[in-house]
């Protein structure tokens, strides 16, 4: 008797569909924000992790160098050669140009988008505005945060800091640094233990963030319609809205990495309120405000802003304690 093979749709109902390759850093908090783009993802995945400059060279400073993909570039390589199939970044790793070929697929939930200072109990001093004792060295990577320090804590010395969350807070700890300044989403996310640190949340709206600063994003090669297909359908809209208000003010004045440059969107009912913040070229912080509907601010361009005013008068409040 003769048999004919005919093909089974049951198991080809069944077969999984092939997953989407995951690149990513292999830092703790890089590895909880690419399993955290896995768990959302409604579809199979896998992590590949890539080892990058910024986790190479961790004994130099970051000035010129995140606009060059220093924490990227490698990712992003393997990402055109197809070798993995998204990209999961910090946002404000990124350079606000994406390379030839790839573009942002999605974004995910922003996380609270503030700063927080983690003060050593020996250089405490809850009176001050920023919350540690005169002449204590202050951890303080980017530009934006040391400017800030100048501006709102004169007579504390902003520090050099690199390394990753973990190793950083164990510094402060050990006090390599009286006090330390990190993102809270970071150190949220993370969950560590920070005892015997003090930890105090800045007020965004005055300690303005990074352009990102809290937001996740999904990086992918144009045209790939499969992996789009997957990936918008996580992509959070509001979270987009804002980072694009951001990222535009930051390409439009270039800072970042050679200025320090600060921006914050939040929607209001049917209108955009945006802050930045920026350093002069004789080292005063500004800051300007405008209130607009999205199309306008994201839009927005450096001559069309008139309102920009030095910090002269301190807040009576600038961060507050809290537990995390």
């Amino acid at each position: 008797m003769v048999r004919l093979w005919m093909p089974s749709t049951r198991l080809e109902e069944n077969m999984s569909p092939e997953p989407i390759v995951i690149g990513t850093r292999g830092s703790d908090l890089a590895l909880w924000q690419a399993n955290e783009t896995a768990r959302l993802l409604d579809h199979p995945s896998k992590l590949e992790i890539i080892k990058t400059s910024g986790d190479r060279f961790l004994d130099i400073p970051l000035q010129g160098r995140v606009d060059k993909g220093f924490f990227t570039k490698e990712i992003e390589a393997q990402l055109i050669e197809g070798k993995i199939d998204v990209a999961v970044h910090s946002l404000k790793d990124l350079p606000t140009q994406q390379p030839p070929g790839l573009e942002i697929g999605a974004y995910l939930p922003r996380a609270p988008y503030s700063d927080l200072i983690l003060v050593h109990p020996d250089w405490h001093d809850p009176e001050q505005l920023v919350p540690v004792r005169e002449g204590c060295s202050v951890g303080a990577t980017s530009l934006r945060r040391q400017a800030l320090l100048k501006t709102f804590a004169p007579k504390v010395e902003a520090s050099f800091l690199r390394g990753n969350v973990p190793s950083r807070i164990q510094k402060c700890k050990d006090l390599q640094y009286g006090a330390i300044i990190l993102a809270r989403a970071g150190v949220q996310r993370l969950g560590l233990d920070l005892d015997p640190l003090l930890v105090y949340e800045f007020d965004p709206t005055i300690w303005l963030p990074a352009p990102g600063q809290g937001a996740i994003a999904i990086q992918i090669r144009e045209g790939d319609e499969r992996v789009r297909g997957v990936v918008e359908a996580i992509n959070h809209a509001e979270t987009e809205r804002a980072i694009q208000i951001e990222r535009n003010l930051l390409a439009a004045y270039e800072g970042g990495c050679h200025t320090a440059f600060a921006a914050l969107a939040r929607e209001k009912d049917s209108s955009w309120a945006v802050r930045i913040g920026m350093e002069t070229d004789d080292g005063r912080w500004e800051m300007a405000e405008f209130e607009d509907g999205y199309e306008s601010c994201s839009a927005m361009q450096p001559d069309s802003i008139k309102s920009w005013a030095e910090i002269k008068t301190m807040p009576d409040s600038l961060c507050e304690r809290i537990s995390l």
